[in-house]
């Protein structure tokens, strides 16, 4: 026994030390999570053959214990628990002792608050305690059943009967009756004891009342409970539901909170035990079955089994009202339709994702991730953990894997092989990810033989979801592989979270019919106790859902003309309306109420954010211009948990036909960014590869001094520190903007103190680059990646005369977007729209860019440049190829020094503000 201690104190962390040694790897890293001003933590755990990623949490220790915790989930190691059942049953029998001693009576306990409160009735049933609370509000007992029996989380009966049982054990200091589900101390309580208690106030509390009529169709109402002074209030729930008393009543665990923060709970009839639960295994029964009969025969309530995630039937209640641990008087909040059906809506991963855009009817969650500063809310990983969590589901295991992944142009070779025509649209794989599922996007000209993207390897993720008793509830496995780990783990969820959703979106949704789901699959969509008994296929494997089925058109024989494209962020103002037409309304009138509205609301054409309706009138919008239409009304509980006239808004969606009318005006469009642009066809994208270009001359050369002109937040300082320690002493970078310097210092005081570099100085500076400043005249290199295209093109002449007749570098690196490859990136007609200024903003890659030239405009700028201040220059250019149409990508012209004899001398001149600086010497840095 005493091994078997020393082993169960060894925590997560030392198991996997105690089995992997060394051979364990943990990498922590620090995360920001939105609404949190603490900084929170994720830790890595690389095991031999598989990784996982722990949850986040607010210190190192607490993350790398979780990541040890999920590791050995997945490698089955279950630590054994802490006591054994035998003394399960003796700590519930010792604890139902204490819950009836003198002592408890006045102790601070939600059930010293029910007793306390059952003395205050008069009656047969005075001081008798239900056994459902008992079961729901001890969390020791609770945690005891749970030893014996892990289903207990999901069947209360079980909890129950095995505290019927041990009370069975107290018989000379307990009264327990098989036909009356509740407990009572068999001495009564000294007088003086239960004279102290005073009575409460009496109080009105709303819930909502879920009745299952004997058609089967299920009916919400709101309820009124009126609970008075020295009534005890579960047996005022019970007499709402035609039962005899609180006795009878279950209560659910608690699944939801109202807008002030008080829990919620469903009350219905105890149902009737199934017949293959024997009395050995479940104890006595705990109800009077001759006069709950009836109770039992009624169907299963889907709505309150969906909210709490167990098995209800019959007519059942939802209230905010109970006990707590801060205070001895009843607490109590109303639940409304609009409270009840908006705790429906947030147990589904698209309700979550509603709630956090703050957009019920309009928001949708989106079926492909890109970045964070297109993301509103909780990530998908975040918004993953927090769906299980509600589910009681264990936390997601991820597993990361890294790979060569086949390049893409092999792949779409050998497509084309397939393909007869010259006009196949084989490789709009290629543009999918940018381009989202439309058509348009699929022209990808056979003829042309420019370089097409290539992964060279990437980062794949598997998640798995499990039950708390360790059973397979979905193996979600995509095939997809993605540039950073954290975006394969960000994508992996949320085809998780697309997968279960498809069991939540219709809140109204008849478990018995459905198109779409066998009635299995619709149980798995209600019921989550099936779904944490692991009947879910233990196999599933998820894939991606096609794109199109999302689509949803008003009109199929109108050609829709899209003129924003995928990847765009449009921002819109909008209301939403539940509209009834004069003809088919009873008053003759048009009648209408306002459901939803936003005065400004971004999202991310083609990812599917957006209600397809809503996407689909927008994107054939020009700014500034309104748009009205109507469309079917979505699931009634949706539009009951967005409206604030609950009653009026029922009353009109019982008129036929009732429809929701949308009113949206087109406040603005960005274009999609040229990152994102180039991330689809360039593995790694274009900025690593221009970055990398500029790189390796830097280590050709013998150079000791570099300044990156327009360093912006210092992607290229950043790879100097990174890669193979080059000759060069001193760096520095100029930039006009404040924002992208501070990233810059921030990223550079992070690589410097670790030490891992032989530059002795490294400066930041605040200027305009068109000015002249002489403490950086005569530099061995100087970098301008990308930045003559954000000025206008006089100032891109003046520029290059700046550099190359003052500055005077040794060896000047520029770089530009090669305007004639727009035509590759943009494989569109979309962005040949009737609105000039928009077609325009579309060809350019940024809409930041003043300009972008062709090959032929750059050669002529730079020759002309070389020609007039002693320089030589040589082109060149990154993705694409030099020899093929229609050029590289990137162009880049390296000019070279000839001479400096004849170069006049400059002047003194310092209109640089040094903002950082870092000195290896001195080994600090100034701000």
């Amino acid at each position: 026994m005493a091994g078997g201690e020393n082993n169960q104190a060894l925590s997560p962390k030392a198991t996997i030390h105690q089995t992997f040694g060394v051979k364990a790897s943990y990498r922590t890293e620090q995360v920001r999570v939105p609404c949190q001003n603490a900084g929170l933590y994720r830790c890595h755990l690389q095991l031999p053959e598989f990784s996982v990623i722990s949850n986040v949490f607010k210190t190192k220790n607490d993350a790398e214990q979780s990541a040890a915790e999920l590791a050995l989930e997945k490698l089955g190691i279950h630590p054994q628990d802490d006591i054994t059942v035998e003394q399960a049953w003796d700590d519930i029998v010792q604890r139902i002792k204490y819950i009836f001693s003198d002592e408890f009576l006045s102790a601070d306990h939600p059930l010293g608050s029910h007793l306390r409160a059952t003395l205050q009735t008069d009656g047969e049933r005075r001081g008798s305690v239900p056994l459902s609370v008992i079961a729901a509000f001890d969390a020791k007992i609770n945690s005891r059943c749970k030893v014996i029996n892990p289903s207990v989380d999901q069947d209360p009966i079980l909890a129950m009967s095995y505290v019927m049982k041990a009370a069975a054990k107290l018989s000379d200091y307990i009264v327990v009756s098989p036909h009356v589900a509740s407990l009572r101390r068999k001495n009564p309580y000294p007088p003086a004891i239960v004279e102290a208690f005073g009575h409460g106030e009496s109080i009105q509390v709303e819930a909502v009342y879920t009745k299952c009529a004997t058609s089967g169709e299920e009916v919400v109402d709101p309820v009124t409970l009126d609970i008075s002074s020295g009534r005890y209030y579960l047996d005022i729930i019970a007499k709402k539901l035609g039962l005899k008393d609180s006795s009878q009543l279950i209560i659910s665990r608690t699944f939801g909170k109202t807008s002030s923060g008080y829990e919620c709970r469903v009350y219905s009839a105890i149902p009737k035990l199934s017949p293959d639960k024997s009395s050995k295994a479940y104890g006595k029964r705990p109800v009077d079955e001759e006069d709950q009969s009836s109770h039992f025969n009624k169907p299963w309530n889907a709505k309150a089994s969906y909210v709490c995630g167990q098995d209800i039937h019959g007519d059942a209640i939802v209230a905010a009202v109970g006990y707590s641990w801060r205070s001895n008087d009843l607490e109590h909040d109303d639940v409304t339709l609009k409270s009840f059906y908006r705790m429906c809506c947030g147990m589904s991963p698209n309700g979550i994702y509603k709630f956090s855009r703050q957009a019920l009817i309009a928001a949708q969650l989106p079926f492909s991730f890109t970045t964070k500063s297109t993301w509103r809310g909780p990530l998908p990983r975040e918004m993953l953990s927090m769906f299980c969590r509600q589910q009681q589901l264990s936390e997601p295991v991820f597993t990361v894997s890294t790979a060569p992944v086949k390049p893409l142009s092999d792949i779409l070779r050998s497509i084309k092989k397939l393909k007869d025509s010259e006009s196949d649209d084989s490789n709009h794989q290629c543009v999918n990810e940018y381009a989202g599922s439309d058509d348009s996007y699929n022209h990808y000209n056979s003829k042309d033989e420019e370089e097409l993207p290539v992964l060279e390897s990437g980062y794949r993720c598997e998640v798995k979801i499990l039950s708390k008793s360790q059973d397979l509830v979905l193996d979600c496995s995509p095939g997809s592989f993605y540039e950073k780990e954290s975006h394969a783990v960000q994508n992996a969820s949320l085809k998780a979270l697309t997968w279960f959703s498809s069991f939540f979106d219709d809140l109204d949704a008849d478990p018995e019919q459905g198109c779409c789901y066998t009635k299995g699959q619709m149980n798995w969509m209600f019921t989550r106790n099936i779904m944490i008994k692991g009947k879910f296929p233990s196999n599933k494997r998820y894939e991606q859902p096609k794109s199109e089925s999302k689509r949803m058109y008003m009109d199929s024989k109108r050609k829709r003309v899209q003129t924003i494209p995928n990847g765009s962020l449009v921002s819109i103002c909008y209301s939403v309306s539940v509209e009834v037409d004069s003809d088919f309304s009873k008053t003759g009138k048009c009648l209408k109420e306002l459901i939803e509205s936003n005065v400004e609301m971004e999202f991310e054409v083609g990812n599917g954010s957006m209600n397809p309706h809503l996407e689909s009138v927008v994107t054939q919008m020009a700014v500034g211009q309104y748009a009205c239409f109507v469309t079917n009304s979505p699931a009634e509980g949706l539009v009951l948990a967005a409206a604030n006239d609950t009653v009026r808004t029922r009353s009109l969606l019982s008129e036929i036909p009732a429809g929701l009318e949308y009113s949206v005006r087109l406040l603005g469009v960005k274009g999609p960014s040229e990152k994102r642009v180039e991330a689809v066809f360039f593995k790694p994208p274009l900025t690593k590869k221009r970055v990398g270009y500029a790189v390796e001359l830097i280590k050709e050369s013998s150079a000791s001094t570099l300044v990156d002109f327009g360093c912006g937040s210092g992607s290229l300082l950043e790879s100097l520190l990174e890669e193979v320690p080059t000759s060069l002493q001193t760096i520095a970078g100029v930039d006009i903007s404040q924002k992208a310097l501070a990233r810059a210092a921030k990223m550079l005081d992070s690589k410097l103190n670790k030490g891992a570099c032989n530059l002795k100085s490294v400066k930041l500076y605040d200027g305009s680059i068109l000015e002249f400043d002489s403490r950086l005249h005569g530099i061995d290199i100087a970098t301008c990646l990308e930045v003559i295209e954000h000025m206008e093109e006089d100032e891109a002449f003046q520029l290059g005369k700046t550099l190359l007749s003052l500055f005077r570098p040794k060896l000047l690196i520029v770089s530009t977007p090669n305007y004639e490859y727009n035509r590759i990136l943009h494989k569109s007609s979309l962005f040949h729209s009737k609105d000039k200024s928009m077609s325009q903003r579309c060809k350019l890659r940024n809409p930041d860019h003043k300009f972008e030239w062709t090959r032929a405009q750059f050669n002529r700028w730079a020759s002309k440049l070389a020609k007039s201040n002693n320089y030589s220059v040589e082109f060149s250019g990154v993705g694409g190829s030099g020899n093929v149409e229609p050029g590289f990508a990137s162009q880049i012209a390296v000019f070279r020094v000839k001479s400096f004899s004849g170069v006049k001398k400059v002047s003194m001149q310092q209109p640089y503000k040094v903002i950082w600086e870092w000195t290896r010497a001195e080994g600090e840095k100034r701000n």
